[in-house]
């Protein structure tokens, strides 16, 4: 497993079991991550990718990724297949404003 980037003010999304992780904020600080390394190509596969990254079941992501991007927090490309949308860059990039959206529970 690739280790996490670490951005200004943020932790690192490590689930692994953790109880009170906030799913949605984990989600989207690992697009952040994937943003913030490739800029040119921020796209991460929810299946795959993510799932490998968060240590957790894809079966257990697949509602969450789904209501962020219905909360245009993330763009969809193709199957499976999202990176953040200007809302979701917007969230990750104020440590005030993540903890607004999506607070560690």
């Amino acid at each position: 497993m690739q280790a996490p980037i670490e951005l200004a003010g943020h932790r690192p999304a490590v689930i692994h079991g953790t109880p009170g992780v906030n799913l949605k904020r984990a989600i989207l600080l690992e697009y952040r991550r994937v943003h913030d390394a490739s800029p040119a190509a921020p796209y991460l596969h929810a299946r795959d990718g993510l799932a490998a990254r968060l240590g957790v079941a894809y079966e257990a992501l697949a509602a969450h990724v789904k209501e962020l991007e219905q909360g245009r927090f993330l763009h969809w490309k193709a199957q499976d297949l999202y990176k953040l949308s200007p809302r979701g860059l917007r969230v990750t990039a104020d440590p005030t404003e993540l903890e607004r959206e999506f607070p560690e529970e």
